[in-house]
């Protein structure tokens, strides 16, 4: 997800005299009465040497000072001292540490020119209400930062409605999206495929109204020896295969009358931001902290999706839990399913879970194979192995890194392709022959 480092505050950034007191090496009780805002300052002026300290200061006593200071200050000195802040280093301190408490900080910070980038970003991923509204409208900052459009979108406090007016804007204004995970399936999804090429830079591949729905791929029944593709055949990331399939699903949403984001009849916005919300704070709860779903739960939450569109599904299967994608890995749209593959939050379990399964679409089976990242897993290569889904050259190279055990059991299973363990028997025989050389 998104990296988005605080704005520094230096020592040198505050006036002379301030600098005697709030030094590293200035003794601990000056520091502790500038922390107590003990000193006669001017607002602007005081609020940079406690923010400094708050941020700074490897004294505990001092940096806790200075953060009560902060959050006791009367909110009309705050009030007369936001609109003439000049450091943005403040600005981002006090939008971080003081805006959840402080619900009117975030829209005055937001309307500061004098606001770092980053800071609106940050506000953008973790705001809520009125003030996601403000910055959705600043077209000027994200033409400036992208970031700000993935975290208005990963947001689950965002409205579709919001998120789909800023991709427009960043559509229009030629905004580089590609660094947001899933960019060509969100936009896609709202706006249409051919939107994708507006945003996509130059030198990538992006998907033309000629491209094939997927490259050829090798047959999934007994080929009697293994199928050896081409380095050409074999290359080709995630991104590209989606790149490639989103004219075919251009093609499938028309036909379904739900393309550009137009579905007949979609999940309401008040139902979908609260489907939204639930699951993407789900996402973020540690693991083990949710209960596994009760089979009517998981009724129950394939009976919203159903009637969800197809933009509001691929947002769902970006930003929400394990059960949300659980369900829509297995939605017949390729916006959709790709989407899953796409999400920040998706873990290596899940991934092997993918793999092993038999009922997976053949086009998940092959992208999990040909990502080098998912591959590493040792798990998740094994449960390739075993699933006929997957491409004969990859399996039979997978194989040549399985242990005895695993190579054994693979070669009298009834449960793989005949390929697979005629492979495993010969890897076996080749073993046992050099351990007797």
């Amino acid at each position: 997800m998104l990296r988005l480092d605080p704005v520094v505050i230096n020592l040198a950034d505050l006036s002379p005299v301030v600098q005697q007191a709030a030094a590293p090496d200035a003794p601990i009780e000056r520091r502790l009465m500038l922390a107590r805002a003990a000193v006669p300052l001017p607002p602007d002026e005081l609020l940079l040497a406690l923010c400094f300290l708050a941020a700074n200061d490897k004294a505990a006593p001092v940096a806790n000072q200075a953060r009560e200071s902060i959050e006791s200050l009367p909110w009309g000195v705050m009030e007369s001292a936001l609109p003439s802040l000049t450091h943005a280093g403040v600005l981002d301190h006090l939008a971080r540490e003081h805006g959840r408490t402080h619900d009117e900080l975030w829209p005055m910070i937001a309307s500061n020119r004098n606001t770092d980038d980053v800071t609106i970003a940050w506000i953008a991923s973790k705001g809520r209400g009125p003030v996601l509204e403000q910055i959705s409208a600043n077209q000027m900052r994200y033409q400036r930062c992208p970031m700000i459009v993935e975290a208005l979108y990963y947001n689950a406090e965002t409205r579709m409605g919001t998120v789909s007016t800023v991709l427009e804007n960043a559509v229009r204004l030629g905004v580089d999206l590609s660094h947001i995970p899933g960019y060509q399936e969100i936009v896609a999804s709202i706006l249409g495929p051919a939107a994708v090429a507006k945003v996509t830079p130059a030198g990538a591949k992006a998907a033309s109204p000629g491209a094939p729905e997927h490259p050829p791929v090798p047959p999934t029944a007994d080929p009697g020896e293994p199928v050896v593709l081409t380095d050409a055949e074999q290359e080709g990331t995630p991104d590209e295969e989606l790149a490639r399939l989103l004219a075919a699903a251009a093609a499938e949403d028309a036909a379904a009358g739900a393309t550009g984001g137009e579905p007949g009849e979609a999940l309401d916005e008040d139902t979908f931001f609260a489907v939204l919300q639930e699951a993407a704070t789900a996402a973020d709860a540690v693991d083990g902290d949710k209960a596994p779903e009760t089979e009517r739960e998981s009724a129950a939450l394939w009976a919203k999706i159903s009637k969800m569109s197809v933009a509001q599904r691929v947002r769902a299967a970006l930003l929400g839990d394990e059960s949300v994608r659980a369900l829509l890995i297995r939605d017949t749209r390729r916006m959709v399913y790709l989407s899953v593959l796409k999400s920040p939050r998706l873990t290596d379990k899940e991934i092997a879970g993918f793999a092993k399964s038999r009922n997976m679409n053949e086009e998940v089976i092959r992208l999990i194979a040909s990502d080098r990242d998912w591959t590493k897993n040792y798990v998740v290569k094994l449960a390739l192995v075993s699933n006929p889904k997957c491409p004969p050259n990859t399996a039979t190279n997978f194989l040549r890194v399985m242990t005895n055990k695993d190579i054994k059991q693979i070669s009298g299973s009834r449960d793989v392709p005949g390929y697979v363990a005629r492979q495993a028997k010969q890897i076996l025989a080749n073993r046992d022959q050099g351990k007797r050389n």
